[in-house]
Order: C-alpha cells, then structure tokens, then sequence
C-alpha cells in the first residue's frame, strides 16, 4: 500500500496562515508530515501537528526552544522503507552529497533542506528529495514498493 509525505523545509514563519491554502490541503491529506529544519517558530510545529503526524529535525535558524526539542537528524521506518532526515549545512553546491554521508544507515529515502534550493535525485543509492524553500514550493512523496516525488510549487 502507497502512503504519502508531505515534506517542507526552510519555511521561516511562526505560523502557517502565510502559506496558500493548496498546502494546507496537502498537509491535511498526508499521512506523514516532515518539516527538515528551519521552522523559525515552535508555533509553526505545533500547527503542523494540530493537522496530522509529524517528523521533524531542527535546523540552523530554529530558534533554541526547536533545537532543544528536536534532533538534528532521524532515521525511522515508513511504508516499509527506511527513511533520514536532516537540515544540512553549507553552501548549495554538492549539499546533497555532504547529507549522503551524514547517513551511515544508507536510508531508502532522504529528506533535507537548508539550500533553498529544490532536488530529487539517488546520491549513493539513497532517494534524496529537498522541498525547497517553504513559500515556493513543497513536495509530495509517495512510498510504496518504489519511491516518488515530486516538487509542487506554490
């Protein structure tokens, strides 16, 4: 059975009222929302929360109290396949390589942030997706026996 995760990052907001109401939909209809770093606010999370079932990581810019409760990086299991998050570090450039090898684990799926920039790729035969920057775009990943994203603008 395919079940889906809504993955944002970088939203820098204390809450989710400043984003449209198509992402709003989509969180309400995934069965896993992840944020990878940089929610600014400790609200923000707690609004994703009020919607639906929520992994997150804390990122650079999250203010201590997120830090403090969040970890830097996770891996768990969804859908049967093994799934690591983190926020990243860095320039943008070869981002997605430097995460690669902040998971020993060789996850099924990688999800990460931090460059703003969006990315769905293998790197070292990991499923690798960046949503973005959170007020331009998000992504929905579907996983099942195989794994798909893609990148929805806003």
């Amino acid at each position: 059975m395919t079940q889906t995760i809504v993955a944002l990052s970088d939203t820098h907001e204390a809450t989710l009222s400043k984003f449209p109401r198509a992402l709003h939909e989509a969180l309400a209809s995934a069965d896993l929302i992840i944020h990878a770093g940089d929610h600014t606010a400790m609200a923000l999370l707690d609004e994703l929360r009020a919607i639906g079932a929520v992994t997150a990581v804390a990122g650079n810019m999250d203010a201590t109290p997120i830090k403090i409760a969040l970890p830097s990086r996770q891996v768990f299991r969804f859908a049967g396949k093994m799934v690591g998050i983190t926020h990243g570090s860095g320039p943008p450039w070869g981002i997605a390589e430097r995460v690669s090898k902040l998971f020993p684990e060789n996850p099924d799926l990688i999800i990460f942030g931090h460059s703003h920039v969006s990315f769905v790729g293998t790197v070292d035969g990991s499923y690798m997706v960046n949503p973005g920057q959170g007020k331009q775009s998000y992504a929905v990943i579907r996983v099942g026996e195989d794994i798909e994203a893609r990148i929805v603008p806003l």
